[in-house]
């Protein structure tokens, strides 16, 4: 038999330096076993543990990215937007609209549509928020004077005439959650008023916005939200009667007198400076939203030099 092997095909005992078949475990001559092939199956090994150390390092990759992306909805400069504090703002706003024009304005198909447009509404602005609360801090702006924050809590109490439980149920948050709006929105009030506005409210909201527009550009802005598009920019009181129409290009000088009597309204009714405004031209009327503390506080309908709460 061994006269019928090939040296290619045999090896030796270690034992009794006799040939026997490469396959074979034992000696067939002296019986005592056969060396395997250790360096195969080692180079096996490590070619294994490189693939599973690969997967390992790319589930980590993904834990330590997208796992954490998953949380967020947008980055700002660096700082996240969580989706808890998404939908929270999205639900006190859903609670707000609701409020003023009826428990079924995001049910069915229109809901859907007024929803998902809200949703958009609420990004820009919480995007925005981060914008101003970055610059406002870079100027110094960084923090908000306790008792300042508790003096707002208070009137937001006796405005409304609610105790520490029903301002919880209406917020769907706590008074922590609410103090830190306030906190945020002093920051941006202060930055605003002192950097921009200074009194000057017709000019200082036109350098504000040039300003802004500048800024947001630069920003560094990631979006993880995925939005359907918004086929039409329907005004929020337009649940029935008028229609609703498509935004329209409105006139400059209309959007300034609109925003001047908005904010002149606001500031009266609250007491309140620092808030910005968003003008929109419906068709059926011009809209002005009054945005206090990164979100919408008042919206009111603009004709004739004249404002009313929608």
């Amino acid at each position: 038999m061994e006269s019928h092997l090939e040296n290619g095909d045999t090896a030796s005992c270690p034992s009794c330096s006799r040939r026997n078949e490469k396959r074979a475990r034992f000696c067939t001559h002296c019986g005592n076993p056969l060396p395997r092939k250790r360096k195969v199956w080692a180079k096996k090994r490590l070619i294994l543990f490189g693939v599973i150390g690969f997967i390992l390092a790319g589930a980590i990759g993904y834990l330590l990215t997208g796992g954490i992306e998953s949380k967020l909805v947008a980055k700002v400069n660096g700082e996240g937007i969580t989706r808890k504090e998404f939908s929270q703002r999205i639900d006190r706003a859903k609670k707000f609209y609701e409020y003023r024009s009826g428990q079924g304005l995001f049910e069915g198909e229109t809901g859907k549509e007024n929803l998902n447009r809200l949703k958009a509404q609420i990004l820009d602005e919480m995007t925005t928020e981060k914008i101003l609360l970055h610059e406002g801090k870079s100027a110094g702006y960084a923090s908000a004077p306790e008792e300042e924050i508790l003096k707002q809590v208070e009137a937001i109490k006796k405005r409304y005439g609610l105790s520490d439980a029903d301002l919880k149920q209406r917020m769907g948050g706590s008074i922590e959650d609410l103090k830190e709006e306030l906190r945020k929105g002093w920051i941006i009030s202060e930055f605003v008023e002192k950097a921009f506005l200074k009194g000057d409210r017709q000019n200082g909201q036109l350098l504000f916005a040039q300003w802004f527009t500048k800024t947001k550009a630069k920003a560094r802005i990631e979006t993880y939200e995925k939005l359907e598009p918004v086929t039409t920019a329907k005004a929020s009181c337009c649940t029935s009667g008028c229609g609703g129409g498509r935004a329209q290009p409105l006139d400059p000088k209309i959007e300034n007198e609109a925003k001047a009597k908005g904010l002149e309204y606001y500031e009266k009714k609250t007491q309140k400076k620092g808030a910005n405004t968003r003008v929109t031209d419906f068709g059926c009327h011009i809209q002005v939203d009054i945005i206090d503390e990164g979100k919408v506080a008042l919206s009111l309908t603009y004709r004739d030099g004249e404002v009313q709460e929608i």
